[in-house]
C-alpha cells in the first residue's frame, strides 16, 4: 500500500507544489508521513497498518516530487546538477543499505547472534 500511496502522493506532488509552495509542500509531506507513522505504530489490527502505509506512501510520493525541484531552486546554477544529483545518490544508497542490514538479519546464525547481545547488556 505504500507504493499506491507513493503513486498517488507523486502525481499529486505537484499540484501541492504549485498551490502551496515548495516549503509548504514539504511540511505537508512530513505532516503525512508523520502522521501515517503514528497510525501504524498505533495500529490495532491490520487494517489499520496498511491505511498508516498508504499515508506513509503519500508523504513519500509528495516529498520525492519537491525536495529535487527545492533544492534546483535554491542551489547555485554551478553545482545545481551536482546537488541534485547527489540527493538521488544517498537515497539510492540508503536503500542499497537497508537491503544489506535486511539481508545480514535474515541470516539465522547472524540474527540469532544480535539478539544474543542484546540480552547480554
Amino acid at each position: 500500500m505504500a507504493l499506491a500511496g507513493a503513486i498517488v502522493g507523486a502525481a499529486a506532488g505537484g499540484w501541492i507544489n504549485d498551490a502551496y509552495g515548495r516549503k509548504k509542500a514539504t511540511v505537508i509531506a512530513d505532516v503525512i508521513f508523520t502522521l501515517g507513522a503514528i497510525v501504524m505504530a498505533a495500529a490495532p489490527d491490520p487494517y489499520v497498518l496498511i491505511l498508516g502505509r498508504f499515508f506513509v506512501g503519500l508523504g513519500v510520493g509528495i516529498a520525492s516530487v519537491t525536495a529535487p525541484v527545492y533544492i534546483a531552486e535554491l542551489s547555485p546554477s554551478e553545482i545545481r546538477g551536482a546537488l541534485v544529483s547527489t540527493n538521488v545518490l544517498m537515497i539510492t544508497g540508503g536503500q542499497f543499505l537497508s537491503y544489506l542490514i535486511n539481508l545480514a538479519f535474515t541470516q539465522v546464525f547472524f540474527s540469532m547472534l544480535c539478539f544474543y547481545s542484546l540480552l547480554m547488556k
